[in-house]
């Protein structure tokens, strides 16, 4: 898709304000489906349109993320830390479920030929088809606004007036938090897809591949369902991957239009069967006010924007290379050490996409389902699992990111990840080749971990020490498979480690509340004589050499459940596979030998990253006496001072002449048009109406 680099006109006029407040945009399919005055064929549309909305759910992934982790985790009333932390925790579900209909998105791409697509936009200023503009930000009034303007309902429909009146107020505040632009409808995106895959004279029958099934994503690999513990439906939040088999057009067809709507619905819909986006982060919404009302500080003070590039030299001749550089040196992470995680951030997230692409380029099992290596993953079983593992070392890098101040000296600033693509997603034509780019970013991920072990902040970090060792066994795995060779004999557990490692690899190596990650850490002695829900975790027979067996054992028996109401392990996550299975219940048979050498750990649990402690951050004063040289002036920058006098004829040198544009520069800040590269946050507007309000003193 083109990629408009020039920055809109918007960006540097003040806007008019919203006159419906209800008003969403609409996307202008037009220019999708129109470009350059052409008519496109129905499946070259439905190709257009998916791959918009491959970057749409791609780019909302991210930025929901982003807020999550934006999120404090260091509350010391417990009360508070609990409804603090379910605002983390309901972000990353949200994520995941985005996460869910991209998968979802690139298995359609597969159903009717098109390319797979794993872009998104890499800056504001170059977003024309998106929701809102991209905007990498923590969680705030303004950003919620966003997202619940973006993902309801265009209508009104069953929604209560009194809501509808408060999703008015909200859309409004949505606008201003993007630069002054209305925000437009996801849905309208799904519902053109809908009227093409569900007319036979839009979508035809032969546009539908019936081989590309072992090419798609499955929920088995990729689900995760939030279940709470009731029968209610609506109390489950699933993550959505659908994938498309069927011999027949007419199915393949229904599967489609089936998955479109479930899409739209867990978006956008209210009062059914789903608990849709929008009214979660409605409820999110009213959650956070309420904290924030409190007086609670549940948001760590990041960047918007983050980025380990160096911004431009300024000044530039021109107003709107000024402005980009004044937007790029915002977020540069110009603290050395903080920019050394975020390059660390960014050669995992590269590794994460380049999984991701591999493994729905790939055909075969994921496990070798028979014989004495039962259960070992086959390459494309190594994707899967490295790709998890990368989601987990975001997580816990970005944990440690929001910690580190953003520039030099702490200026009440912190760090955030910088989810920045890399300069190409395409990957090798050849198999051997494509191994080889994970390879060198692997080795390159090594280079920069040894260059932070060597500094003295960041020296026996427990998080890079892991990380060094399993991207050591990755870089031998990925040698071997550039050079066209089988995954290496060392490179597969077996006996007791393999079980652990199965127990491990279920849950995606993610820390486990409640009964945690009990398999980690202890050998095989500890982990025969384990109990659990006080019983037995493997169970032993009666007779006299207390024999143990498979059949009753609580090991086996929650591995293969299939509800997670009924005790399954994992709870929330897919089934482990049967050959896995397989292989634990013959290993229990077998009496549960050891490795040798014996009393080996079975696993161990990738250890979390030193959180640095951030002074305290200086709060803006609360007192009625606000003054401009002590609390206003600081707000604005250089950059600030330039284009105000430039554009507007105000001096903010000139406490007078401020006065005299109060107002306007109210209105603006208010609109999102002020300042001209990033509006600003909740805090700093009410700061300047209490200045205003206060008879605007020195």
């Amino acid at each position: 898709m083109k990629k408009n680099y020039d920055i809109p006109l918007e960006v540097l006029a003040c806007q008019p304000p919203l006159q419906d407040k209800s008003e969403i945009a609409s996307l202008d399919l037009t220019k999708l489906s129109l470009s350059f005055e052409l008519q496109r064929n129905p499946r070259d549309e439905a190709a257009l349109l998916l791959t918009v909305a491959a970057e749409v759910e791609h780019a909302l992934m991210v930025q929901y993320l982003y807020a999550a982790y934006s999120v404090r985790d260091d509350q010391e009333n417990n009360e508070t830390k609990g409804r603090v932390k379910s605002l983390y925790q309901r972000l990353a579900q949200l994520a995941r479920e985005e996460m869910g209909h991209l998968m979802t998105v690139q298995n359609l791409l597969h159903l009717i030929g098109a390319p797979l697509n794993f872009e998104r936009e890499h800056s504001p200023f170059e977003s024309e088809l998106y929701p809102f503009r991209f905007k990498l930000e923590p969680l705030s009034k303004d950003s919620l606004a966003k997202y619940i303007t973006a993902e309801r309902p265009a209508e009104q429909g069953d929604i209560p007036s009194e809501i509808w009146k408060k999703l008015q107020k909200i859309a409004n505040i949505a606008q201003r938090a993007n630069d002054g632009r209305p925000i437009q409808h996801v849905g309208a995106i799904y519902e053109r897809l809908l009227e093409l895959f569900g007319n036979e004279d839009e979508i035809k029958d032969q546009d539908f591949l019936t081989d590309r099934i072992d090419l798609q994503a499955t929920w088995d690999d990729w689900g995760y369902d939030e279940g709470l513990g009731t029968d209610d439906e609506t109390e489950s939040r699933r993550v959505y991957v659908d994938a498309f088999e069927g011999s027949h057009p007419d199915t393949l067809r229904q599967e489609a239009v089936k998955a479109l709507k479930i899409i739209a619905e867990q978006g956008e819909g209210y009062g059914s069967t789903v608990d849709s986006h929008f009214e979660r982060f409605f409820q999110l919404y009213q959650d956070f006010c309420k904290l924030k009302g409190e007086g609670v500080e549940c948001v760590w003070p990041v960047a918007t924007n983050p980025s380990t590039v160096p911004p431009r030299p300024v000044p530039y001749d021109g107003l709107e290379e000024s402005i980009r550089a004044a937007f790029e040196e915002r977020g540069y992470i110009a603290n050395p050490r903080a920019r050394n995680w975020g390059h660390l951030f960014n050669l995992r997230y590269r590794l994460l996409l380049a999984f991701l692409i591999h493994f729905l380029r790939t055909t075969g099992r994921r496990y070798i389902s028979s014989g004495p290596d039962k259960g070992d993953r086959t390459p494309r079983g190594f994707l899967l699992l490295w790709a998890f593992d990368e989601m987990r070392h975001l997580k816990k890098i970005a944990q440690k990111m929001v910690r580190l101040p953003l520039k030099s000296d702490y200026n009440g600033v912190t760090a955030g990840p910088p989810f920045q693509l890399p300069y190409t997603l395409d990957l090798a034509d050849n198999e051997r080749d494509r191994w080889r780019v994970h390879l060198d970013v692997v080795q390159a991920s090594l280079c920069l971990v040894e260059k932070m072990l060597q500094d003295g902040s960041d020296k026996e970090d427990p998080f890079l020490e892991d990380l060094q060792k399993s991207d050591q066994g990755r870089e031998n795995i990925l040698k071997a498979l550039a050079a066209g060779q089988t995954i290496p004999t060392d490179a597969q557990t077996k006996a007791f480690q393999k079980v652990a490692h199965i127990l491990e690899e279920a849950v995606r190596g993610f820390s486990i509340d409640g009964h945690t990650n009990f398999w980690a850490g202890i050998n095989r002695e500890q982990f025969v004589q384990l109990h659990m829900f006080n019983r037995p975790f493997l169970n032993r027979n009666e007779d006299e050499n207390c024999n143990l067996t498979a059949e009753g054992s609580e090991l086996v028996s929650r591995l293969e459940e299939s509800s997670s109401k009924t005790g399954k392990m994992p709870r929330y996550r897919p089934q482990v596979d049967s050959s896995r299975q397989e292989f634990v219940r013959e290993w229990v048979d077998d009496q549960a030998p050891d490795n040798e050498p014996p009393k080996q750990i079975g696993v161990h649990h990738e250890q979390e990253p030193n959180l640095d402690l951030l002074p305290p951050r200086q709060a803006y004063r609360q007192s009625d006496g606000v003054g401009y040289n002590v609390d206003i002036r600081p707000l604005f920058r250089d950059f600030d001072v330039e284009t105000l006098q430039q554009l507007d004829g105000i001096n903010l040198n000139d406490v007078e002449n401020v006065r005299a544009n109060a107002e306007k520069l109210r209105e603006g800040l208010n609109r999102g048009s002020l300042p001209y590269d990033a509006c600003w946050s909740d805090d700093q507007i009410e700061l300047f109406n209490r200045w205003i309000e206060s008879d605007m003193k020195d």
